[in-house]
């Protein structure tokens, strides 16, 4: 049975037409799903490319246009591009390395090269906010290298050099749909496996983008705690559906030591964010889930 989890970062495609309000797309826009203008490589052979609607792209893009809409006037921000400098020193904190040399079981664990595709995902998403092309580009490579691990061909992957052509360009809107289009090719390509195993895969993505999303974030929060920012955190539904989804994994990973210690940890983990609309979520909270979430990530991916 497929996984089926609504997760916060469908707001992603949602959200599209307001960041592109905010950025300098090219008046000519290039078709999204083919190697943008100027990319040396071949247009990829798209024939076996799987169209399964599931789990969404992981992106902590949501929550980070929650934090800029909250902070915006305290921050004194008043564009998008006044905050390349806060994302730039939030990409420098928590990115993680995404070689298969810097992360547990070296390439050789599906379970860890699942969480660290997701974990980089994230990392991408901070790197295009901060305008950091480098950074971008590296996200990029390190997502196209474990999704390789993980069995997908270049028929998933096209969009990896077209993520790296609009950044090189500096056209960020382009470059940020098509990372959108690269991580949802990737989850699509998972969850047509008739292997249960390897759907299950697309939901540990899922749960590596939103232990590193759920780490920036807090410490985003904490830093510029108040009632209001605080609520950002509040998503009782979504913890409660990847508990639920964990619970049906296969049982390949039912003694699997991540796994494990994650779906042991999201009970507490719901009771921390579980508030009501109007209240905030308190400030010992947000860092004791600031300290799990980094547990996390770092055990999955160590060097930084």
């Amino acid at each position: 049975m497929r996984t089926k989890i609504l997760t916060l970062s469908m707001l992603f495609a949602f959200m599209a037409p307001a960041l592109q309000a905010q950025s300098k797309a090219p008046s000519k826009r290039q078709k999204i799903d083919q190697p943008a203008a100027g990319d040396d490589s071949k247009p990829v052979d798209k024939s076996g490319r799987q169209k399964v609607p599931g789990i969404p792209q992981i992106s902590v893009i949501d929550k980070l246009l929650s934090i800029e809409s909250a902070l915006n006037a305290k921050l004194k921000r008043r564009t998008e591009d006044e905050w390349t400098g806060d994302y730039e020193k939030l990409y420098q904190d928590f990115r993680r390395d995404g070689r298969l040399a810097s992360i547990s079981g070296e390439g050789k664990d599906s379970t860890c090269n699942a969480l660290a595709l997701g974990i980089k995902a994230s990392d991408a998403v901070l790197a295009l906010k901060a305008r950091n092309v480098e950074a971008l580009n590296t996200a990029a490579e390190q997502i196209n290298l474990l999704a390789k691990k993980l069995g997908a061909s270049e028929n998933e992957l096209g969009m990896a050099n077209t993520v790296k052509s609009y950044a090189n360009k500096r056209q960020w809107f382009g470059a940020f749909l098509a990372l959108g289009r690269l991580q949802r090719d990737v989850t699509n390509y998972l969850e047509a496996s008739t292997d249960k195993a390897q759907r299950d895969l697309a939901m540990l993505v899922v749960v590596g983008g939103w232990l590193q999303g759920g780490r920036c974030v807090t410490s985003v929060v904490d830093a510029h705690y108040n009632d209001y920012v605080s609520n950002i955190l509040r998503e009782q539904r979504l913890v409660t559906l990847i508990i639920e989804t964990l619970d049906g994994l296969d049982a390949k990973y039912e003694n699997d030591p991540l796994v494990k210690d994650i779906r042991k940890a999201l009970p507490e983990i719901l009771k921390r964010v579980d508030v009501a609309m109007d209240e905030p979520v308190p400030q010992a909270n947000v860092k004791w889930l600031h300290e799990e979430f980094s547990k996390f990530v770092l055990r999955i991916a160590p060097v930084k």
